[in-house]
């Protein structure tokens, strides 16, 4: 404990001599350990044109705002490591960059009007947020960052208007921005909101908009409905495979070949198997996709050698190990030889 106290006596000491050295040669001055000089009224007072300290804000970072146009809240530190002293004012960086920034070059950021926008976004404590009505909600509820940044490629524009989930556990993340009540998605869309939230207040939502989602038990829904909650999705992902593969198990035509496939590989891949079945159906899946390629061969070693751009299939001797399986497969539809292996 005594060399811990030690060590703060030793950086307070080396602290205040670059203050001292700083105030001497008419620079910004570096305030790292002057908590130890500085009383608390001196430190609240002093405070230069970026502090909203008045208004229960913080210190926004002059740097970020003048270079990027971002409005950076900068984290409270007890020794003060990020301040700089500049014209008997205080000023904050949010980084130590920001903070090497304005001890060289301080009148650059700090001087000149108007130092902030008049409009400031504010943060909403959780509990705050919890009560505000859902009417009250500008562009009716919906993440103005992500209504911002659009939707994925190839997607409608109401796929980028989204709501958090009402039955989820996370916090409300909710700002107001000149009178106007705003909610975003996640905690990092807020951040990007608070810095620059005149980029986002000012949006048009599209005519057209999605329906919101209403909580309903599962096993309450019709049949389409509880098929659309249950394996859409997996389907969706199970046909494009079937259309990239094509499969065609011998002696069987294209759509019962692609039906088969399409229920091994909805088993294969049930979140709801063990372990060991799971693996026992992701062989199965690959046997019967194996056998539905017996005669698929890549030939791009025989183009290449024949200089020619088509693939050519290799060739299959009649009594080769391809060939035998091919006609013993033949012999059995695709249901029966799936029968058959899980017997």
């Amino acid at each position: 404990a005594s060399q811990k106290v030690r060590g703060g006596v030793v950086r307070g000491e080396l602290g205040r001599q670059a203050y001292l050295q700083s105030k001497v040669l008419g620079r910004p001055s570096p305030m790292a350990m002057q908590h130890m000089w500085k009383t608390r009224e001196d430190l609240t007072s002093r405070r230069g044109a970026f502090s909203e300290r008045e208004r229960g804000q913080g210190d926004y970072c002059p740097v970020c705002w003048r270079v990027k146009g971002d409005l950076v809240l900068c984290d409270d530190s007890e020794d003060l490591r990020h301040m700089v002293e500049f014209g008997d004012k205080y000023y904050v960086g949010c980084s130590p960059e920001c903070c090497r920034t304005l001890l060289s070059e301080a009148p650059n950021y700090v001087l000149g009007d108007p130092p902030l926008p008049p409009s400031l976004p504010k943060r909403l404590s959780p509990a705050a947020a919890a009560v505000v009505p859902t009417d009250a909600l500008e562009y009716k509820g919906y993440c103005a960052v992500t209504f911002k940044q659009g939707p994925p490629a190839g997607q409608p524009i109401q796929a980028a208007l989204l709501k958090p989930d009402p039955a989820g556990q996370d916090p409300l993340h909710m700002a107001e921005y000149e009178g106007k009540t705003f909610r975003m998605l996640s905690a990092d869309k807020l951040e990007l909101f608070m810095r620059r939230p005149h980029e986002y207040s000012q949006l048009t939502l599209p005519v057209k908009l999605p329906f919101d989602k209403v909580q309903a038990k599962v096993d309450e829904l019709p049949l389409v409905g509880y098929l659309e909650e249950t394996v859409v999705k997996s389907m969706q992902v199970a046909l494009v495979d079937i259309g990239r593969r094509r499969p065609r198990f011998p002696g069987t035509g294209n759509k019962v070949s692609a039906l088969v496939y399409l229920s091994l590989w909805l088993r294969a891949n049930n979140p709801l198997n063990s372990r060991g079945e799971g693996e026992r159906r992701a062989a199965l899946l690959a046997e019967y996709t194996a056998t539905c390629e017996l005669l698929t061969r890549d030939a791009g070693e025989l183009a290449t050698q024949l200089s020619v751009d088509q693939i050519l299939p290799s060739p299959v001797a009649p009594d080769s190990v391809t060939t035998l399986k091919f006609h013993h497969a033949t012999l059995v539809e695709a249901h029966d030889w799936v029968r058959n292996h899980l017997e």
